[in-house]
């Protein structure tokens, strides 16, 4: 577990990226539709993607969805008829360069939602490239490469308790998370539907860069990322961590041994993870009802 500023940042990429760019389109079919995902054969040399089964997760929304039925609440239809004209319409929108989009792209993003987290969570430059790239690391559990990270930071640095002779991580440490945590769960899932709709073009052209067969389609690593925090676990009791060199790590080695990702939604704590996983799975929902209409 790393106390620099790169290891602290990159979940605003992600997660941030995630709810707005690829969250509420596209996951119900691959929800309902798990069978399909192949093995590569063992011969093949490509770059391998890992897609996790969802089952639990998607029993788990079934079961939401009879009890809460908020796709029907008078709410809901009103933030529906609000939300209509956040983006314009998307069908045949003429898109510039993928090496021309960064500022159309940042004021899309921008138009559907007035979080400062959200405007600290874009890139500076490259954005829909860095941002597709930093997807499918986090497809695969990783993290991104530190040069990808540089261009962000969090203000304040990650915190521990002493108690005795051990360390926890701090309340404090978590409470750095807040404000993306509910970044995250402001955003608009229909407003995020028709941005994902006009830029699908430009994120394919970066996902072909990443090598992979031709059955694959970009939103098969936005099933997978999506697939990775929804698994990620939950730890409501105090978590020690251990100062070996320069670096924390977890005191507990079934928690060092995890993924990157899912040692980063241990740091940002267990409220934060539940609302971000809450959300998603919200916007599942959501998707669900759109299909059914």
């Amino acid at each position: 577990m790393s106390n620099s500023g790169e290891s602290k940042v990159w979940p605003i990429i992600i997660i941030v990226s995630l709810a707005v760019i690829l969250l509420v389109f596209g996951l119900l079919k691959f929800l309902a539709n798990d069978d399909k995902d192949a093995a590569f054969n063992e011969g093949d040399t490509k770059q391998v993607l890992l897609i996790p089964e969802i089952v639990e997760q998607a029993a788990d929304l079934e079961q939401e969805e009879e009890s809460d039925n908020f796709a029907s609440d008078p709410l809901y239809q009103e933030t529906l008829n609000e939300t209509e004209d956040l983006l314009p319409e998307v069908e045949g929108a003429i898109l510039p360069e993928l090496k021309n989009s960064d500022a159309e792209f940042r004021q899309d993003v921008l138009a559907i939602s007035d979080s400062a987290q959200l405007k600290q969570g874009l890139f500076k430059e490259q954005i829909i490239s860095k941002t597709i790239a930093s997807i499918n690391d986090m497809a695969q559990g990783m993290r991104p490469p530190a040069k990808v990270l540089r261009e962000l930071k969090l203000s304040k640095p990650f915190l521990v308790i002493t108690r005795g002779d051990k360390m926890y991580i701090s309340p404090k440490s978590y409470q750095r998370y807040d404000p993306l945590a509910h970044a995250v769960n402001r955003i608009d899932s229909q407003a995020a539907v028709a941005l994902y709709k006009k830029y699908l073009p430009l994120f394919e052209v970066v996902f072909k860069e990443f090598s992979y067969p031709k059955s694959y389609q970009v939103l098969d690593i936005f099933k997978a990322a999506v697939g990775k925090i929804l698994q990620a676990p939950i730890i409501t009791g105090r978590i020690e961590v251990i100062q070996p060199s320069v670096h924390y790590k977890f005191a507990d080695s079934k928690l060092e041994k995890l993924s990157a990702l899912d040692k980063q939604m241990l740091r940002m704590g267990p409220d934060n993870t539940r609302l971000i996983q809450k959300k998603m799975r919200e916007l599942v929902q959501v998707l669900i009802a759109s299909e059914q209409e």
